[in-house]
């Protein structure tokens, strides 16, 4: 399941500082929160709150934005291409080309993710590339 697609991440400075990750997936931006801060080590596990798709248009994006965690300015962090290696309904397996956001990362959506109003995903940087 190969195929290079686009990525942004805008840091997103609200009352809750966060990071807004999407990816691009079959014509959609899949969204992400990442309450803290994005994972630098192999393996550093980090929340990543699912948050409503995105219409592509919307990757150049500036400014102030309300994501359901807080309304704020919303200051490009990074962007850049990906390789989708794997797509399922709990992981998800992208290799990213970005300068600060690269390398192999997975998105798995444990059990007890699935039990919130908004999905609760786990996020880390796979060995495999870094």
């Amino acid at each position: 399941m190969n195929g290079t697609n686009r990525f942004i991440i805008h840091k997103h400075k609200t009352t809750n500082p966060h990071y807004d990750l999407r990816i691009e997936i079959e014509g959609i931006l899949k969204s992400w929160i990442i309450p803290k801060t994005l994972p630098a080590e192999i393996n550093e596990k980090r929340l990543a709150i699912e948050d409503e798709d995105q219409d592509p248009g919307i990757i150049e994006t500036k400014g102030v934005i309300n994501d359901g965690y807080g309304i704020g300015e919303a200051e490009l962090w990074d962007s850049g291409t990906y390789e989708l290696r794997e797509k399922g309904s709990s992981k998800i397996i992208f290799e990213t080309q970005g300068v600060k956001f690269y390398g192999r990362f997975v998105l798995l959506l444990p059990s007890w993710g699935k039990l919130s109003k908004k999905r609760l995903w786990v996020l880390f940087a796979s060995p495999s590339t870094r």
